[in-house]
């Protein structure tokens, strides 16, 4: 499998070589997400100058988080199925985003309600009026922390590589669609009984007008069951 060879090949390099090819991948990554910002809304996608500190850090810890990953698939405390059932890619796919997604909103929440953490969010809340570059506008602590999630679920279950991958790119898109301004999801979205249960990029937005309210990521279920919905979310499911 190809995916499988590409990984094995990683063995023969060194940590610096890791490193800087991991480095390497966050900056095409970063560049991506620029992209398909400019393309949404090429007028208000400006690169926050006074934010570049925090946007290399973000990428610095990344790209940390991606060689303790691999590090610890080295060492097989991480094991990846490289598989290619179309079954057990769709569950894999399914179980990670709804496993994620309960743990980055538990992980959210207590940012918000845990005063000496707040400080550390407060830096991404800065930006109301978010763009596609809001994204990696993180504290490194927050960017570990989410992070750590991952490699935390990783490490319990052993996920197709392929669901992985696609999961991986499920995120960035998402992180992107959440921060642009441009919202591309239907008005009917949150009103269809299936649909509402899937976050949009207003759903983000209220999030940061709002900060007690929608800590969900890619559903809007948490914040259904945990009531920190936002007013027009309950309006919405009711």
């Amino acid at each position: 499998m190809i995916l499988q060879s590409a990984v094995e090949s990683l063995t023969r390099l060194s940590d610096g070589e890791l490193l800087l090819l991991f480095w390497l991948e966050n900056c095409v990554l970063f560049v991506l997400s620029a992209l398909i910002g400019m393309a949404l809304e090429y007028k208000v996608t400006i690169f926050p100058r006074r934010d570049t500190l925090w946007i290399v850090s973000t990428m610095v810890c990344n790209t940390i988080i991606t060689y303790i990953g691999y590090k610890l698939y080295v060492a097989e405390w991480v094991v990846f199925d490289f598989s290619v059932g179309i079954l057990r890619i769709v569950f894999d796919i399914a179980l990670i985003m709804i496993a994620m997604d309960l743990l980055m909103y538990l992980f959210h929440w207590g940012i918000h309600q845990i005063k000496w953490l707040y400080p550390i969010h407060a830096y991404h809340h800065r930006h109301v009026e978010t763009t596609v570059y809001s994204l990696f506008v993180l504290h490194p602590i927050e960017t570990f922390g989410f992070g750590f999630l991952w490699l935390f679920l990783l490490i319990l279950y052993p996920f197709n590589a392929i669901a992985i991958v696609a999961y991986l790119s499920f995120n960035l898109l998402y992180g992107i669609l959440g921060h642009v301004r441009t919202d591309i999801f239907p008005d009917f979205w949150v009103k269809n009984r299936v649909t509402k249960w899937i976050s949009t990029t207003k759903f983000h937005h209220t999030h940061h007008t709002d900060e007690k309210s929608n800590f969900g990521f890619y559903f809007t279920v948490w914040d259904r069951v945990f009531r920190t919905e936002s007013h027009a979310e309950k309006l919405s499911n009711d």
